[in-house]
């Protein structure tokens, strides 16, 4: 079986980036992100669809994001942090 046509499916899950979700799924009123992952809810809605390519460059957003973030939530979270050093 293959994906797009072009790799197989399990080449395919291999190159998957894994999501920055930490299961805290609450929208910040002021910046729009997300409390736990500081993705937008548009950035959550398309992941599951999303290339690699746009995986990472949404994860490029995060640190900046997270060191940005002004709710008590965004304290050094450690599965967040790691979850980004895997990713970059």
């Amino acid at each position: 079986m293959f994906y797009n046509g072009e790799l197989p499916i399990w080449l395919y899950k291999t190159m998957t980036t894994a999501s920055p979700c930490i299961s805290v799924c609450q929208m910040d009123e002021t910046t729009l992100w997300c409390r736990g992952c500081y993705r937008t809810i548009t950035e959550i809605m398309v992941w599951g669809q999303s290339d690699e390519v746009m995986k990472q460059s949404i994860m490029q957003e995060l640190p900046w994001r997270h060191a940005q973030a002004a709710f008590p939530e965004a304290a050094f979270n450690p599965a967040f942090d790691a979850q980004l050093k895997e990713a970059l």
